[in-house]
């Protein structure tokens, strides 16, 4: 083959193959830092991968071209995945594992597909068929993937460890054997019969256990979601709780003061003016206010709960809120986020044995959604990258939650006070 033709073809697939897997670890990703961060941690991956690649298919003789080519990128594109989102570890691994299987499955059928089409067309242009065929596979997938399969995939929290770990035991085992037929259909050229047999039936089982997995996702998605709902409820029954109790004792007082009244009366008319000074002067029992942050009923159900914990541990809570009453921010996701944030702020409190102060702002600036909590910490907290480096089920929930409002999350220690703040965009 002519050296220019070998040129074309190593830029070609290797551009090629870095595309697929940037845009897969784009899509599958859930950002972990900045987008500045983000960005130049890929760009770097495709600096220093993208020559790698063109080496592999210029210079390394054919039985290994390709199969060193694709464990390469892939490798390095599975380790900057792990590192740049934000997900659980073994969510992370499934989501990487399965794309995995689809990169193995899209490029095999290139291979039969070539094969079919163009038994006897020129090595320089199965190569270019070949590659068509899987970025047509590819971007296909991925365009059906962030339609339909994203936005499910961001509504499970990754910290569901048991859950994840057997989804991808599963996706191993798949992954696995389609390495296995790749390496044996590239050895063949798509042309064995029985391995195009063999392949056909992994897909179809790959196909039926996906749907089994889709459908645990959505259970899972369920029980979150009825979690969430669990915890709306408690929130507005304290709320309602607190309501009532305030309207009775308003009563009480109401009708207490007819006897003030009558009392004042009595002096005035004996004249006994010092009297009734004395008696205005002395303390009165009085209702408590009802806390009415805003017009949302939601933000005021999660305030009113965590004020009354906050009461009842001895910390100090203060709180301010402007949410309009239709908000473009789900129930179940302020829920998520503006809930967890107080727990974890009060739990803080309460392992410290500190008075607070709790500080939570929820603010509406423009067209975005600020929710700012701030509270005593300790100093075993520690930060990277804005997060939390050792995170909890709370802290995935509000960042699953989050993503659906393209949020930015972050958190920072000043002079012994942790504050969190996330600035969605409903």
């Amino acid at each position: 083959m002519p050296t220019i033709q070998k040129i074309s073809i190593a830029f070609f697939v290797s551009l090629l193959f870095f595309a697929t897997h940037l845009t897969a670890g784009l899509l599958l990703q859930e950002r972990k830092y900045s987008i500045k961060k983000t960005t130049l941690l890929w760009v770097s991956a495709g600096i220093f991968l993208f020559p790698e690649l063109c080496f592999c298919f210029v210079f390394l003789l054919k039985p290994w071209r390709m199969p060193v080519a694709l464990t390469l990128s892939y490798m390095y594109f599975y380790g900057i995945f792990i590192y740049a989102s934000a997900d659980g570890f073994w969510k992370k691994c499934y989501l990487w594992i399965t794309y995995g299987c689809v990169f193995c499955i899209s490029l095999s059928v290139s291979f039969y597909v070539c094969h079919l089409l163009a038994p006897n067309a020129s090595n320089t242009f199965v190569y270019f068929i070949r590659g068509a065929l899987y970025g047509i596979i590819c971007f296909a997938i991925f365009f059906a993937y962030y339609k339909y399969g994203r936005p499910l995939i961001r509504d499970v929290s990754g910290s569901r460890t048991n859950n994840w770990l057997s989804l991808n035991i599963v996706s191993i085992i798949y992954f696995v054997s389609f390495v296995i037929l790749l390496s044996k259909i590239s050895a063949d050229n798509g042309i064995n019969s029985n391995t195009l047999l063999l392949f056909s039936l992994f897909v179809c089982s790959f196909a039926v256990a996906n749907i089994l997995i889709i459908s645990n996702i959505y259970q899972m998605r369920k029980e979150a979601r009825d979690k969430l709902v669990r915890q709306n409820v408690e929130y507005l029954m304290t709320y309602v709780e607190n309501a009532r109790k305030n309207e009775q004792e308003i009563r009480r007082i109401r009708h207490d003061q007819r006897h003030h009244t009558e009392r004042i009366a009595a002096m005035a008319r004996e004249g006994n003016t010092e009297g009734i000074l004395a008696y205005l002067g002395h303390d009165k029992e009085t209702p408590e206010s009802f806390p009415a942050w805003c017009p949302n009923v939601t933000v005021n159900g999660i305030l009113s709960s965590y004020a009354d914990k906050a009461k009842k541990a001895g910390v100090e809570y203060i709180a301010r809120a402007d949410t309009p009453a239709q908000s473009g921010i789900a129930d179940v996701d302020f829920v998520a986020i503006l809930a967890n944030l107080l727990e974890n702020a009060l739990n803080a409190c309460v392992a410290l044995k500190s008075p607070g102060p709790i500080q939570v702002n929820v603010r509406n600036v423009g067209n975005k959604t600020v929710i700012a909590v701030g509270n005593p910490c300790g100093t075993e907290l520690k930060l990277e990258n804005g997060l939390p480096v050792a995170r909890d089920i709370g802290i995935d929930s509000i960042i699953s939650s989050s993503v659906r409002y393209q949020g930015d999350i972050n958190y920072k220690i000043q002079e012994g006070i942790c504050t969190a703040c996330v600035i969605l965009n409903p």
